[in-house]
C-alpha cells in the first residue's frame, strides 16, 4: 500500500484567472490555458496507506505541512479513499527539487505527484485523464502537470461532469527553456485561490475572456510549428492582459515590484538590440519567466543576472510527465 510518483511543474503560456461562481466551481476556471511541463523543478511524494496511524501526516521539505496545504491534501486523500473503499490514513512525505518559494508552481508539480501516488498505493489503477479531478482538489494546474511537454486544460463544456486536459505535443516536439528571473522568495499577501474570485469585479476581465479564443489559437498553432517569435508575441500579451485585470479588481492586486518592471525591459532590450529570441511572461507574483530556445539560454540567464534585484535564475527545460518510480521516500 505504497506507491512514490515524480511530477514536473509547468508555466501557462495562457494563464487562467477567475473561477466559477458558487462553492462548488471555485475550482472551475473561466477560460482555458495551455502550458509547458517543467524539467529539473519536479517534486517527488511517497504516500503509504497504514492501518495504524490514527489520522493523516503529511511532510513537506522535511517539516511539517502547513495546515492549508494539509487541508487540501486531505481533500485529495479522502477522495481516494472513497473511491477505493479504505478506511486507513495515508502518510505523505514530499519534496520539491526546487526552491519552493522561487516563482515556480510547487503545487501544481506537489499535487500531480500526490494524485498519482496516492490512487496507486490505493490500488487504483487507469490512466491520467481518470487523475484530473484529483489534481484539481489539490490545485487547478495540477492537472497539465500530469502531462509532459504542451498540455491544454480546458474547463467543463456541452454537458460534460470535469475539465478536459490533453497533451497538445510532447516534450521531445520542441524544447524550450523557461528562464526564471527571481525577484523576490516571499509569500504573496493575497494567494490566487483569493485572487481568483477577486477577477469578477474587474471592469476588464471580459474584454480578456472576449479575447482568449483568438490568443489559444495562435498559441497552440506557435506551438505545433515551433514558431517562438509568434509564440513569445501572444504569450506576453496574454501575460499583461491578465495582470491587467488584477490590477483593475477591487481591490486592486499589485504583485509586481519594480525588478519585475526592469526584467520586462531587459528581455525586450535583449531581444530588440541583441537579437536575442527571449519572451516574458508572469505568474501571480512578481517573479518573472522568460521563455527562450536552449542555444541562447546561457546568453539570456548571463543578462538577466545582471538586472538589479534579480537575486537568482532558474533554469528548466521543457519535461515530462508524471510518472511512477520505485525509489521511495521512506
Amino acid at each position: 500500500m505504497k506507491a512514490t510518483a515524480n511530477a514536473g511543474s509547468n508555466i501557462a503560456f495562457v494563464k487562467y484567472w477567475g473561477v466559477g461562481k458558487g462553492r462548488s466551481n471555485r475550482r472551475v476556471p473561466l477560460n482555458p490555458s495551455v502550458s509547458m511541463t517543467l524539467d529539473v523543478a519536479r517534486t517527488t511524494t511517497t504516500v503509504a496507506f497504514l492501518p495504524g496511524l490514527k489520522e493523516d501526516v503529511c511532510t513537506i521539505n522535511n517539516g511539517p505541512a502547513p495546515p492549508d496545504a494539509l487541508e487540501r491534501v486531505r481533500r485529495v486523500l479522502d477522495r481516494v479513499r472513497r473511491i477505493a473503499g479504505l478506511k486507513a490514513f495515508a502518510r505523505t512525505v514530499s519534496v520539491n527539487h526546487f526552491p519552493t518559494s522561487a516563482g515556480i508552481a510547487s503545487s501544481a508539480s506537489g499535487f500531480a505527484a500526490l494524485a498519482l501516488a496516492a490512487a496507486r498505493a490505493a490500488g487504483l489503477t487507469g490512466n491520467l485523464k481518470g487523475l484530473v479531478p484529483l489534481t484539481i482538489l489539490g490545485s487547478g494546474s495540477a492537472c497539465r502537470s500530469l502531462y509532459g511537454g504542451y498540455v491544454l486544460w480546458s474547463p467543463p463544456a456541452g454537458g460534460q461532469a470535469s475539465s478536459r486536459v490533453r497533451q497538445l505535443e510532447d516534450e521531445d516536439h520542441w524544447q524550450l527553456v523557461d528562464l526564471v528571473a527571481i525577484l523576490s522568495r516571499e509569500q504573496k499577501t493575497v494567494p490566487s485561490e483569493q485572487g481568483h474570485l477577486l477577477a469578477r469585479t474587474s471592469p476588464l476581465l471580459e474584454g480578456r475572456l472576449a479575447s482568449l479564443g483568438r490568443i489559444l489559437t495562435k498559441v497552440k498553432k506557435a506551438v505545433r510549428e515551433r514558431n517562438l517569435q509568434a509564440l513569445g508575441e501572444w504569450l506576453e500579451a496574454d501575460a499583461l492582459c491578465m495582470h491587467a485585470v488584477m490590477m483593475t479588481s477591487q481591490p486592486a492586486l499589485l504583485y509586481w515590484e519594480p525588478a519585475t518592471l526592469a526584467v520586462i525591459k531587459a528581455v525586450r532590450d535583449l531581444r530588440e538590440r541583441r537579437g536575442l529570441p527571449c519572451y516574458f511572461t508572469i505568474d501571480a507574483g512578481p517573479n518573472v519567466h522568460v521563455i527562450t530556445l536552449p542555444e541562447q539560454a546561457n546568453a539570456v540567464a548571463r543578462a538577466l543576472k545582471k538586472v538589479a534585484g534579480v537575486q537568482e535564475v532558474l533554469r528548466c527545460p521543457t519535461g515530462r510527465g508524471a510518472y511512477l518510480q520505485e525509489e521511495a521516500l521512506f
